[in-house]
C-alpha cells in the first residue's frame, strides 16, 4: 500500500511540477475533437464537435495513468539537467535543429473565413514568407496541401468558393459550395529566384468538394491518395490512372475530421497509412497499412498496426495525424491519457513499432489542460527529428497557444514566426 501511496504522489508532485502559476488558462467550454461520426462531409465541417462524455473518477483516472505509464516502459520525458534553459517547462533545442528537417514548408493561411486564398512557401529555419500562389479563375480557394520528398514540390487542391451568410441564400451558397468541383495542382518552389509555379494535374473524374475528406502525395510525386470517407482512390498523376479500395463496414477512413495529413506514405511508395474509425460516439480507432501493390480492393485486407480506444482514463490518441516513418518502421502521434479531471490527463509525442504494435518512445509530456493540442506534422525516415506543433505559446510575440517547432532529443527548437494555421500545413 505504501509504494502505491509513494507512486501517487509522485505522479500528483510531477503533475504539479509542469503547471506554473501562469500556465492554466481561463476555463473555456469547447469540444474534443474525437467523438462524432462523420459519414458525409458537410462543407462547415470545421466547426467544433459535442463534447466529451462524463469522465471516470478521479481516483480510477490517476490509477489508469499510473498503468499507462508503466506501459510506455519510461520513456516518458524526463526532467532535464539543472541549468539547462526552457521553453514553458521543455528544455529548449539548439537552433541547428532546424537543419534536421525539410527547409521549406507550405502553409495555408484561413482567409476566407476558414478557407485560404493564396498558399504561402515559407522557411523552416527563419519562417520567412519566400513566395506565394493564388489558384487560378475561376477557383478562388485552397483546401488541402501535401508534400513530396524532395521539399521542393506539392500538391494543392482547390475550388470554387462562395460565402455562406445567413438565411436562403446561404443555403443556396453552401450547397454549390459543396457541390463544386475539386481540382489539384502541383506546386514547384524554386529557391534561387523564390518563384512557385502552379500546374494543373490529371485527376479525370469529377469530384464534388463536400465528398474529399484529404489526400496525400507520394513521396515521389507520382501517385495521388484521395479519401472519400468510405474509400481511398490513388491516382496516377502521369496517366490520369485510378485504382479504388472500399470500405466494407461502419465508420469512415481518414482523419476525426477532414483536416491535416490524412495519408502517410513509406519511402518506396508502396505502403499508404491511414485511420479507420468504427462511427459511433467512443468509437475505436484503427491505424492500418495498405500494400498498394497487392491484389484486391477491399481496405478491410489493410494490415491494422495500432488500436486507440476514443475513451477517457485509457491511452488513446488525439484524433489527428499518424505519420507512417519513411522507413516504414513507427507510427508517430500524439497519445495520452485524456481526462475532464485538471492535472489528470496528459499528451505525449509517442513512437509505436509497426512490427509490434507497441510504444517506443514517448517524449515531450504535457499535461493536457495546458491550452492545447499536440500534433505531429512531419517525421524524419526513422522518427529521430519531428516538426510538432505544441501549446506552448504562452509567450507573448506568438499571439496563440499553439506553435511550430522540431522536437529532436527531446528539445523543442521553436520555428521562427509561428504560423498562421496548424492543419493544412505540409513538408
Amino acid at each position: 500500500m505504501n509504494q502505491l501511496e509513494d507512486r501517487l504522489a509522485a505522479a500528483l508532485r510531477d503533475t504539479g511540477e509542469e503547471i506554473s502559476p501562469h500556465s492554466v488558462p481561463p476555463l473555456r467550454l469547447h469540444s474534443a475533437r474525437r467523438r462524432v461520426t462523420l459519414p458525409r462531409l458537410p462543407r462547415r465541417w470545421m466547426a467544433w464537435l459535442t463534447p466529451l462524455a462524463a469522465a471516470a473518477a478521479v481516483a480510477a483516472v490517476v490509477a489508469t495513468s499510473l498503468a499507462i505509464s508503466a506501459t510506455f516502459h519510461g520513456h516518458a520525458r524526463s526532467n532535464d539537467p539543472a541549468g539547462a534553459s526552457r521553453w514553458n517547462g521543455s528544455p529548449i533545442g539548439p537552433r541547428s535543429a532546424l537543419y534536421k528537417v525539410p527547409p521549406y514548408f507550405v502553409e495555408l493561411p484561413p482567409q476566407a473565413v476558414i478557407y485560404a486564398r493564396t498558399a504561402l512557401v515559407r522557411s523552416t529555419v527563419t519562417g520567412r514568407v519566400l513566395a506565394t500562389a493564388s489558384p487560378p479563375r475561376p477557383y478562388k480557394i485552397f483546401t488541402f496541401v501535401s508534400g513530396t520528398a524532395d521539399d521542393r514540390t506539392f500538391v494543392l487542391a482547390a475550388q470554387r468558393w462562395w460565402n455562406i451568410a445567413s438565411g436562403t441564400a446561404g443555403l443556396r451558397a453552401e450547397e454549390r459550395d459543396g457541390n463544386t468541383r475539386t481540382v489539384f495542382f502541383k506546386l514547384t518552389f524554386h529557391p534561387a529566384t523564390r518563384n512557385a509555379q502552379l500546374t494543373q494535374l490529371t485527376v479525370p473524374e469529377k469530384i464534388s468538394s463536400g465528398n474529399l475528406g484529404g489526400m496525400g502525395v507520394s513521396p515521389d510525386g507520382t501517385r495521388l491518395a484521395l479519401d472519400f470517407r468510405n474509400s481511398i482512390q490513388i491516382v496516377t498523376l502521369a496517366t490520369g490512372a485510378t485504382r479504388t479500395w472500399t470500405w466494407p463496414g461502419k465508420g469512415w477512413i481518414g482523419n476525426f475530421k477532414p483536416h491535416g495529413q490524412i495519408f502517410s506514405w513509406s519511402a518506396d511508395g508502396k505502403t499508404l497509412a491511414f485511420q479507420q474509425w468504427g462511427g459511433y460516439l467512443n468509437s475505436t480507432a484503427r491505424v492500418r497499412l495498405l500494400d498498394t501493390t497487392a491484389p484486391g480492393h477491399s481496405l478491410a485486407a489493410a494490415k491494422v498496426i495500432l488500436t486507440f480506444f476514443n475513451k477517457d482514463g485509457v491511452l488513446t490518441f488525439g484524433a489527428g495525424n499518424t505519420l507512417l516513418t519513411a522507413d516504414g518502421s513507427k507510427i508517430v502521434t500524439t497519445a495520452g491519457v485524456f481526462s475532464r479531471h485538471p492535472g489528470l490527463g496528459y499528451q505525449s509525442i509517442a513512437e509505436f513499432s509497426v512490427r509490434t504494435g507497441k510504444p517506443v518512445l514517448s517524449q515531450d509530456k504535457f499535461g493536457a489542460g495546458s491550452g492545447g493540442d499536440q500534433e505531429v506534422h512531419w517525421a524524419s525516415p526513422d522518427g529521430s527529428a519531428l516538426v510538432v506543433s505544441s501549446p506552448r505559446g504562452a509567450k507573448a510575440e506568438y499571439g496563440r497557444r499553439n506553435i511550430f517547432g522540431v522536437l529532436a532529443g527531446n528539445k523543442f527548437t521553436p520555428i521562427p514566426r509561428g504560423a498562421q494555421t496548424l492543419d493544412q500545413v505540409a513538408w
